[in-house]
């Protein structure tokens, strides 16, 4: 099995609720690479996001759409700083970092143009 600590693109099962589906998978799609297929539920879409094939959380419409987009997680990538400055230049902005956590990895918070805050972190490997 695949260690979602190494494999960049990876979470745990997160969701997203979004004011505007279409440009969080936009942006999330150029940041880390991931896919989406949607699937019909009675509430309206919801987006799967896939990471190499793997389902490793979801994107729904914000049911409160006075309340901004929200959700947490960190994603495992291979350089945290380019993903701080792929971030900005996308239009979202870097919230925190890249700091080093020590004996864990770097990581930053960024935020999506549309106001939704994760974390991406490169965490050492064996021998680091």
């Amino acid at each position: 099995m695949v260690s979602p600590f190494k494999t960049p693109g990876a979470l745990s099962w997160h969701e997203l609720t979004s004011n505007n589906c279409k440009d969080s998978m936009g942006f999330y799609g150029e940041i880390f690479g991931w896919t989406f297929k949607r699937m019909d539920m009675p509430q309206g879409p919801y987006y799967i996001i896939e990471n190499h094939g793997v389902s490793i959380g979801g994107i729904a419409p914000n049911p409160c759409p006075k309340l901004p987009s929200h959700w947490t997680g960190y994603i495992t990538v291979t350089d945290v700083d380019e993903v701080a400055i792929k971030a900005k230049t996308l239009g979202g902005d870097l919230l925190y970092g890249p700091e080093d956590i020590p004996n864990i990895g770097r990581f930053c918070w960024i935020q999506d143009p549309d106001g939704a805050i994760i974390a991406a972190i490169t965490y050492l490997q064996a021998g680091e």
